[in-house]
């Protein structure tokens, strides 16, 4: 695995890749695997889901995931680079300055007679759907792997419902805690954050993003590209699906929060022939803490179906 912080859209961005690193050379190789995460964006909680994905592709494919700008800060050199603050530059950072920060990656990094074989993580998937829409870019997509996708209505669901309504509202309160939070000698940081995985079941070795995670600057953002996500994502681009059905494939949690399972059966509905599954092994909208690895071989043999 490679990693390292090129700057994307003006901003540093942290980019993780398994086989080929984003500036090597491909040579022959004419078809790359990208990750779009979800919200919050950090590519430290993919680690296991991707090298999982790039093991079942029996390392031949170059695996590569992008975060969301702004969402994840380098600690230390030599990667550490000023970030654009959140004020003053919200264009960055909502969700139509995240889906360029998107197109500009992929028109900078991937070769034009590359195909992508491009999965979406919650709002990654809607991202993804977009990304359909750019014709450059569609034309180097093969195949889109949207898992538990926040395409439509997310104001109207139950964790919309209380973001909107119950947290936003006394956002204050939680900006003070996280911020005093921040004040705390890190080794303090640490261990509650440490007990908080512990007690919730999340494997330890993402104790280091965990605390990427609660810098106040990263949480500013990652708050501030939710409430855009409430009010921009409302209908389902039923039209883009449609067009595009034959190279998608949606995954959808039996228990998900953001992603209620009407939201599925009215998928069908509308769209019969469209290539969605109902996940039937209780795995949570953020797979990505406790069912990586059963999620990455999943992907990694859809992939390897839709190459065949």
């Amino acid at each position: 695995m490679q990693e390292s912080y090129p700057v994307i859209a003006k901003v540093p961005t942290h980019i993780l890749t398994w086989g080929k690193w984003i500036e090597e050379s491909l040579g022959d190789q004419k078809e790359i695997v990208l990750c779009i995460t979800g919200n919050p964006g950090l590519p430290g909680f993919y680690t296991k889901f991707l090298s999982t994905v790039y093991e079942c592709l029996n390392k031949e494919l170059p695996v590569w995931v992008i975060g969301q700008a702004g969402h994840d800060e380098a600690d230390e050199s030599p990667y550490k680079k000023p970030v654009p603050p959140l004020k003053g530059n919200e264009e960055m950072f909502n969700l139509k300055g995240q889906l360029q920060h998107k197109i500009e990656f992929i028109r900078k990094y991937v070769p034009e007679d590359v195909k992508i074989h491009l999965i979406g993580h919650s709002i990654g998937a809607y991202m993804a759907l977009e990304l359909l829409k750019v014709p450059d870019i569609s034309d180097r997509i093969q195949h889109c792997y949207f898992l538990f996708p926040t395409l439509e209505r997310m104001a109207k669901s139950r964790n919309g419902f209380i973001v909107t309504r119950i947290i936003n509202p006394m956002w204050c309160v939680w900006q003070w805690f996280y911020r005093m939070f921040d004040m705390l000698p890190l080794f303090i940081r640490t261990w509650i954050i440490y007990m908080y995985y512990l007690v919730d079941g999340i494997p330890k070795y993402y104790l280091g993003t965990g605390l990427k995670y609660m810098n106040p600057s990263v949480i500013d953002k990652i708050w501030f590209l939710a409430i855009d996500e409430m009010d921009k994502v409302k209908e389902l681009d039923t039209n883009t699906l449609i067009k595009n059905k034959q190279r998608i494939k949606l995954y959808y949690g039996s228990k998900d929060g953001w992603v209620p399972v009407q939201y599925y059966h009215d998928l069908k509905q509308r769209i019969p022939d469209i290539d969605a599954e109902l996940c039937t092994r209780n795995y949570e909208h953020a797979f990505v803490l406790r069912s990586a690895a059963q999620m990455g071989f999943s992907v990694g043999e859809w992939i390897l179906k839709y190459r065949a």
